[in-house]
Parts: C-alpha cells; sequence; structure tokens
C-alpha cells in the first residue's frame, strides 16, 4: 500500500513538472525566438517479488515485478522553425534552416536565434542586452578571409565612414541615332519670278545702211495685249546711217513724233542689232513688225511678222531694263543694296552699280556671289536662288532694294527662306567627376553628316573645366545601322579633360560598344535615343543606409551611389541542439553534450540563410499546449486519485485493529 502512495506522489511530481513546462511554452509564445519544451516521462524502478524460473512442467513462469511509479526522463527543447514576421526594420534578423547567432558577452561565446539586434551609439551591432554580434569585417579582398572561429571580431560600423572620390576613367554610349537627320542646305529663294517685256530683236547691222526716200524707208509696228492695241507705220529719214546706233536714233525720233507709239515703246541698241523694246509693263503686251509701203525692215534686220511677247521667265542674261519688273529705264550709276548675313551670321553688305559693273541679271549675280561667303547665287525660271555650300544650320539671309539716288527703278522680289538649314544632331550630357571628387557636366553631341551611316561627335564643356585632348571624331555605322568605327580627331585615343581646379586631367575612354546585358550605339530609322548609360567616377561620399541579405553580408550604402561590403556575420552550429544550454533571455551556451560550435558564413551552400526586416517568432502551438495541459491535468487528477485511494485502504487497515 506504500508503494502506492509514493507511485501516486511520483506521478503528482512528474505531472507537475510537466505543468511548468506547458505553462513556460504558452508565456513564451510571443516571444522571439523562442524553442518551446516538452518533458519525457519513464517508468520508475520495479521491485521484484519473484523472478523468472522454470516451472514444474514444461513451461516457464514469468517474473513478478511491481513498479515504484513515474519520473522525468528529460525535459527537451524543440528546434523547429518558427514562422517570420516582417518588421521592416533593416537589423532585424531571421534565421531560415538549422542554426545560431554568435554573440560575445565578455569573454563567453553565446549563441542566440532572436536577431532584434541594432547599432549602438558606438557603431556596435549588439543584441538587446548589448552582447556584441560577432562575424568578420570586410578589408580589401574579402575572398582572401578565412571565415572561421579563430578570427572572428566585433561588427562595428563607423558612422562617420565614408567613400573616397574617384575619377571618370569611362562613359558607356548606348541609344539610337536616327538614320534618317539627313542634313539640308538653307535655300533663300526670290518670292516670284521676274519676267521678260516684249521685245523684238534683229539680225546684227554689219555695216552703213543706206535709206531712200520712196524705196526702202518705212515699216510697221504693231502692239497689242497689253494697255494700248495700235498699228503705225514708221517712215525713215532719208540718209546715210553709219551703225545700228544711228538707225535706233531715228527710229526713237519718228516713235516719238507718233502720238499712239509715244511712251509705249522704245528702239535701243542689243549688241549690234536694233532691238524694240515694250514700255508698257504688262505681261500681256505683245509686238510685230510687218513691212512697209516702201520696206525698210530688211535693212534693219528684221523679218515681216516678227513677234516678241511679254511674261516669260527671264534669262540668266537678260539685261536689267528688258524685265517687267523695271518700272523706268535703269541708267549707268543706279544701284542695287545688297545685304544679308553669311551662313555663320557675319554681315556683308555690297553695292551692284549699273553701268559699272554691268547691265544684265548674270552681271548681278556676279556681284552677289563676290559678296557672300559660304553660299552660291544662281538664277533659276526667273528667280534668284542663294544656296549654302554646306549642309547644316544657317544663319545666311539676302536683300536687294534700290539704290536711294536712282533714276530708274525695279520692284525687286523680296527673298523666302524656302528651305531652311538643318543639321541632323542628337545630343546628351553626362556628369563626370575629378580625382578631387569635384562634378562636371560634358555635352556629347553628334552631328549627321552628308555621307552615308557617318556622324560626327565633339564634347563640349559647361563650366571652368576645358577639353584638351580627343574632344571630337567620327562614328561610322553600315548599312544595317551596326557601328562599324569610332574613332578620335587628330590620332588621339582618350578625352582629356582639365578640370580647372587642383585636381589631375581626367583621361575618360567613351565607349560606344555594347556587351551582352546592354547594347551600345545604333543607327536606325528611329527617334534618336542618344544617352550616357553610366559612367564609372563619383564624389566622395557618406553612409546613408545599410543593406543586409541573405549570406549575412552588410553592405553599406553611399550618398555618391557606391555599395560597400562591410561585414559579414557568424554562424554557428551544434551536432546536438538539445545538448545546448538555456541561458534565458533567448541565450544559449555550449555544452559537453552540445558539441563544440561550428563556426560558419553562410554562402548558399548550407541550408541555412539570414532574412533582413524579420524576426523568428516562437515555435510554440498553443493548440497543442492546451491539449497537453488537459492531458496533464486528468494525470494529475488521476494519481491524486491513487493518493486517496491508498489512503482510504489504509485507513481501513487501522480500523480492523478497533
Amino acid at each position: 500500500m506504500l508503494r502506492s502512495l509514493y507511485a501516486g506522489v511520483s506521478g503528482l511530481r512528474s505531472h507537475q513538472s510537466k505543468l511548468d513546462v506547458l505553462g513556460n511554452n504558452i508565456s513564451n509564445v510571443n516571444t522571439v525566438g523562442f524553442k518551446g519544451g516538452r518533458i519525457v516521462f519513464s517508468e520508475a524502478l520495479n521491485q521484484t517479488l519473484a523472478r523468472g524460473s522454470k516451472n514444474s512442467g514444461t513451461g516457464f513462469l514469468n517474473p513478478a515485478q511491481v513498479g515504484l511509479g513515474v519520473q522525468v526522463s528529460s525535459v527537451d527543447r524543440m528546434f523547429s522553425q518558427g514562422a517570420l514576421e516582417n518588421t521592416g526594420n533593416v537589423t532585424d534578423l531571421a534565421i531560415e534552416g538549422e542554426g545560431f547567432f554568435v554573440l560575445r558577452g565578455g569573454d563567453r561565446q553565446l549563441f542566440t536565434r532572436a536577431g532584434n539586434f541594432y547599432l549602438d551609439a558606438n557603431g556596435n551591432f549588439v543584441n538587446q542586452n548589448g552582447l556584441r554580434v560577432q562575424g568578420w569585417m570586410l578589408t580589401g579582398d574579402q575572398e582572401i578571409i578565412n571565415y572561421g572561429a579563430s578570427n572572428l571580431q566585433d561588427i562595428v560600423l563607423d558612422s562617420n565612414i565614408s567613400s573616397k572620390a574617384t575619377a571618370t576613367k569611362n562613359v558607356w554610349l548606348s541609344g539610337n541615332l536616327n538614320a534618317g537627320l539627313t542634313p539640308d542646305a538653307q535655300v533663300w529663294s526670290s518670292s516670284s519670278a521676274v519676267t521678260t517685256k516684249a521685245t523684238v530683236t534683229g539680225t546684227p547691222i554689219a555695216g552703213a545702211v543706206n535709206v531712200v526716200a520712196g524705196t526702202n524707208d518705212t515699216f510697221a509696228i504693231e502692239l497689242s495685249g497689253g494697255s494700248a492695241a495700235v498699228s503705225e507705220s514708221l517712215t525713215l529719214t532719208a540718209g546715210a546711217y553709219a551703225d545700228a546706233a544711228a538707225l535706233v536714233a531715228e527710229i526713237n525720233t519718228q516713235i516719238a513724233a507718233n502720238a499712239n507709239l509715244a511712251g509705249n515703246l522704245e528702239a535701243i541698241v542689243d549688241g549690234g542689232a536694233v532691238k524694240l523694246r515694250s514700255l508698257d509693263n504688262n505681261s500681256n503686251a505683245v509686238i510685230t513688225v510687218r513691212s512697209g509701203a516702201n520696206d525698210v525692215l530688211g535693212d534693219l534686220g528684221f523679218s515681216t511678222g516678227d513677234t516678241g511677247s511679254a511674261g516669260s521667265d527671264a534669262a540668266i542674261n537678260t539685261e536689267l531694263n528688258d524685265l517687267l519688273q523695271t518700272t523706268t529705264n535703269m541708267v549707268a550709276g543706279d544701284t542695287i543694296e545688297i545685304r544679308g548675313t553669311n551662313p555663320d551670321g557675319s554681315a556683308v553688305t555690297a553695292t551692284f552699280t549699273y553701268g559699272t559693273d554691268g547691265t544684265a541679271v548674270q552681271d548681278l549675280l556676279t556681284v552677289i556671289n563676290a559678296t557672300f561667303t559660304g553660299t552660291t547665287a544662281t538664277f533659276t525660271d526667273g528667280q534668284i536662288v542663294m544656296t549654302d555650300t554646306v549642309p547644316g544650320d544657317s544663319e545666311s539671309s539676302i536683300y536687294l532694294t534700290n539704290g536711294t539716288a536712282n533714276t530708274g527703278g525695279i520692284n525687286i522680289p523680296g527673298f523666302a527662306n524656302t528651305v531652311p538649314g538643318f543639321t541632323g544632331r542628337s545630343s546628351t550630357s553626362v556628369v563626370v567627376y575629378d580625382s578631387l571628387g569635384d562634378a562636371h557636366n560634358l555635352i556629347i553631341e553628334f552631328t549627321k553628316t552628308a555621307n552615308a551611316g557617318e556622324w560626327t561627335w565633339d564634347v563640349t564643356t559647361s563650366g571652368d573645366e576645358s577639353v584638351i585632348g580627343g574632344g571630337t571624331g567620327r562614328a561610322v555605322f553600315n548599312e544595317f545601322g551596326v557601328l562599324t568605327s569610332f574613332t578620335y580627331d587628330n590620332n588621339a585615343s582618350q578625352l582629356v579633360l582639365d578640370p580647372g581646379n587642383d585636381a589631375a586631367n581626367i583621361l575618360i575612354d567613351l565607349n560606344p560598344s555594347g556587351d551582352k546585358d546592354f547594347s551600345g550605339l545604333t543607327q536606325f530609322a528611329s527617334n534618336s535615343t542618344l544617352n550616357v548609360r553610366e559612367q564609372d567616377g563619383r564624389t566622395n561620399g557618406e553612409l546613408q543606409g545599410l543593406l543586409i541579405d541573405e549570406r549575412g553580408v552588410l553592405t553599406g550604402t553611399f550618398s555618391n551611389g557606391e555599395t560597400r561590403d562591410l561585414a559579414r556575420l557568424a554562424m554557428a552550429q551544434f551536432g546536438n541542439n538539445h545538448g545546448l544550454v538555456d541561458l534565458g533571455d533567448g541565450l544559449n551556451e555550449e555544452s559537453v553534450s552540445s558539441g563544440e560550435a561550428d563556426i560558419f558564413s553562410p554562402d548558399g551552400n548550407q541550408a541555412v540563410s539570414i532574412v533582413s526586416g524579420a524576426l523568428e517568432l516562437s515555435n510554440v502551438d498553443l493548440s497543442k499546449e492546451f491539449t497537453e495541459l488537459i492531458v496533464a491535468q486528468r494525470g494529475f487528477q488521476a494519481n491524486a486519485k491513487v493518493i486517496t485511494t491508498a489512503d482510504t485502504i489504509i485507513d481501513e487497515v487501522i480500523r480492523i485493529k478497533r
């Protein structure tokens, strides 16, 4: 009976321990990195009442044993993975897989799954109790570091760490240059064509002409289509006329004496021939000459029916006074003022003097061409056309006006910019850095030439810096839009900049070709998209942020855009996690049972990784814990019942004596 009492008591004690374990689990249901425990019972010692033996017959007798109760065999922690909670705090770390963070507390090495770390005022990476997180500080070449227990360090990040300035060495160009950007030469044209008056010109007169009255002294002139419609006969004065000039003088005398012809017609000498010219500034005017009663036409170099009409486009050899736009005949000394600008914007002025410089359209063009540089004036379809000799953007212009002291006058048509000068250009800019970290803005411009697939390029600056070499060159593309040549002018091999301060000259390679990840320059018939993909210089920078990757590498981000690996976290694994000593506060210490810690850095080869911005939650399952509570309660009640039952029996035994 006493055995049953002691057995019940052991049951109460064991189930009390189970309740203690369950209570601890439930109380830590929200503890970061907590690992729930379990209790395992085992049978206590047995009292042997009879040993096993041979029976007197052929069988055997089993041993007879009575158990002495229950005992706690072990209390184990369950190191299963807990759920992860996103916190957004970069220094909160969670472990996925088997392993522990390594901490230092004095001379002791401790281990935890609770990754709620932070940087203290001195830049130490610590946990909530100020224990320092262990790892390796990354200096120059991190590949030569042995990630082991022998060289563990405190993770310390100096808030004053900086990224030093680096001069730009490479600029990578990318994008498309529009193949359709063909340059155009600027063209100025007369706004309208100049046209001719009605003229009739005879053949040149070789010698003297003898006019005899009643024999060869008359001819007829008809004017039609214009302001006057007349038909008049003219009679020349008999006599010997030495040349065409003498005949012209006589004809003009007879015209002046004829009321219907005076003011409507004149005779002039044209290359040794007699020319009749209408003074009617009407584009429909017509002159016709016919034989007279005593015909002199043949002697004047005409044939009956010879006709001249107004309104035709002037030719380059047309006399200025033969133009319908000449309202009053120009005389020697009259001028046409020429002014404008060359393609480079420089102003030009000149004067065409009638008689001295000539009398025909061709003579005017000669003076214009001698006045301007970078342009050529031609005469086409009655219009003066001035064309730049080099295609591209232009500031050329031209204006013609009558001299203020002229006797005669011409209604000179104005000029219109019929084809604006156009240069196919595409430009981009990039900020580069010198050895002191000062920024310099460069403008890179590509200009299409008249040659197929060829562009020139030049680099200019916008500040105190200057280009001292390699600032111009050429790029050539084939018929498929692929870059085939990119060269510097003057045998240069690099762009060289004088930064204009105390820094060293900047030597830059312009890289127009692509690689497996990025395309370089192309030339297709689509919009230009020239850009600078990247440059490798930077100014000095201050630490702005921190990143931690799955391998536990702490990477600093700096204000100048640099990212640098600063440190690497250590992790530990044990042969027997259950053998670790739980020190509370989520801390563990190795023991003989756990074995020595295997210190390593996650590199993707182990089945463990670190998650930044998250914490591992407790792995306690409340539903399971509540179920176990019920089981423990019933076990406790049952053992209590054993004690009360044994007590009742003992009481009955005592009563027998009474």
